[in-house]
């Protein structure tokens, strides 16, 4: 569990560093399809999938707006 969520942390910071559109919705969907395709291949309880697919969102969420946070506060040369 804890390699996915350093995971979604890296594509959410990624994702705000590369995109200056909001991309956080379709890679939110596109998580939530993965997610349940893995959950659906390996049989694992629906419940497990939904608090994978909880984590993962606000793992994306949090390296998204950390990232944009940390832009923003840094300092630019003159």
């Amino acid at each position: 569990m804890s390699t996915i969520i350093i995971a979604s942390l890296l594509v959410g910071a990624v994702s705000a560093l590369r995109f200056k559109i909001f991309i956080l919705v379709p890679t939110i969907i596109a998580a939530w399809a993965i997610l349940t395709g893995i959950g659906l291949v390996w049989e694992i309880t629906a419940a497990w999938v939904v608090l994978e697919i909880a984590v993962v969102t606000t793992a994306l969420q949090v390296g998204y707006l950390a990232t944009l946070l940390t832009e923003g506060l840094a300092v630019r040369p003159n």
